[in-house]
């Protein structure tokens, strides 16, 4: 009978434990995209934000070099000349 609730309890541990992950992993996913285009210079890096991950809405999310996070409309034309600047910027660099 103990070895029945121990599962129990390391069962529902599990269970609990996988809730905050998951919330946790869906507190990063951005929720509206930025007005206004952000200037290259600012930007180290970006990643990609897929709806049919975690996420509800496509986005790239630029890596400023203050450490904040942006999130752009990927259907922008201002998002993609900021991808190509900073592949650009890497493929100097490399």
């Amino acid at each position: 009978m103990a070895n029945i609730r121990l599962g129990a309890v390391a069962l529902l541990a599990l269970l609990t434990l996988g809730f905050f992950l998951e919330q946790a992993d869906a507190a990063g996913c951005c929720l509206s995209y930025v007005k206004k285009p952000f200037p290259c210079h600012r930007m180290k890096g970006y990643t990609i934000q897929d709806s049919k991950t975690t996420c509800d809405m496509d986005a790239i999310i630029f890596h400023t070099k203050g450490g904040k996070f942006i999130c752009a409309d990927p259907s922008k034309e201002w998002t993609s000349r900021r991808i190509n600047c900073l592949k650009e910027r890497a493929q100097s660099i490399a």
